[in-house]
């Protein structure tokens, strides 16, 4: 996977694809931001835009800076990789310690955030067979995000929305965090039928495996996640909540296993389009 060492301030560029037509993804800045992690969010990326028949790559960019030269740092990030933006080829939003107004200067929107909790509900909805019957749901995440499903999963048919842990007795569980923020120790004391991500590749692949053993169903951040990555790299595809749903309900039936289905749908798509596959797949 390329890596290129910004030359204005100290961090990096990931690119998943070299050869992809633009490549999509956040900046994320802090004192230390490791490349291993920063490459596994554009690796989930690629897989995502590849479920749905999107020739695009993931991308990353990680600034170490001290939060007092964070600014600084930032602008100068900016004016190296404006061109980049301008051209079509480069598309970034704000992650980790990075705000819109950051970016603002590169003059390109932001991921459309109201999709992320839009997009993780129309998955959940497809997986259930369509119909949330007023079922309750857990949310095990930091910050607002309860708040931030609860109206989505009302509108769609669903009954309350709370927080909790990830052993909650809940049928339908959403979960956000850092990578692999559900490992398989975690993993043994889920209790959903359901696990749907709002953040890339939340569980590990032990955990994968603990869930898969317990017929607990992950829903593939994939798809879960695609609906704003669908928006920016591409806007005329469809509704892209529409095609959230009609890919999930694809998956839907491989039950436990529905993120090998999704492995085999994306790198079956890379492969039309790319001489190798790219190595290794979105999971820690």
């Amino acid at each position: 996977m390329p890596v290129r060492k910004l030359e204005s301030t100290p961090g990096f560029l990931v690119t998943d694809l070299a050869d992809a037509p633009v490549a999509v993804g956040v900046v994320r800045a802090a004192p230390k931001v490791l490349v291993d992690g920063a490459e596994l969010l554009a690796r989930a990326t690629t897989y995502a835009f590849a479920t749905f028949g999107v020739q695009a790559g993931g991308a990353s960019v990680g600034l170490n800076t001290p939060p007092e030269e964070k600014a600084e740092a930032i602008g100068r990030f900016v004016a190296e990789i404006g061109a980049e933006v301008a051209a079509g080829t480069l598309h970034l939003s704000p992650g980790t310690g990075v705000t819109d107004a950051d970016l603002a200067p590169l003059g390109a929107a932001p991921v459309d955030a109201s999709l992320t909790p839009a997009g993780a509900v129309a998955a959940a909805v497809a997986f259930l067979g369509g119909d949330l019957a007023g079922r309750p749901a857990v949310v095990h995440a930091p910050g607002p995000w309860a708040g931030r499903l609860g109206p989505v999963w009302a509108a769609a048919g669903g009954g309350t929305v709370e927080e909790g842990g990830p052993d909650a007795d809940t049928e339908v569980l959403f979960v956000a965090g850092k990578a692999g923020v559900i490992d398989h120790h975690v993993a043994e004391g889920v209790q959903a039928r359901l696990v749907v991500p709002l953040t890339p590749v939340p569980v590990t692949a032990k955990a994968y495996a603990v869930l898969g053993r317990a017929s607990t169903t992950f829903v593939p951040d994939a798809v879960a996640l695609a609906a704003p990555l669908l928006a920016v790299a591409d806007p005329g595809g469809g509704d892209p909540l529409e095609r959230v749903r009609g890919v999930a309900a694809a998956m839907a039936p491989h039950g436990a296993d529905a993120w090998r289905a999704m492995v085999e749908r994306a790198e079956s798509f890379l492969a039309g389009w790319q001489d190798t596959l790219p190595y290794g797949r979105p999971l820690t």
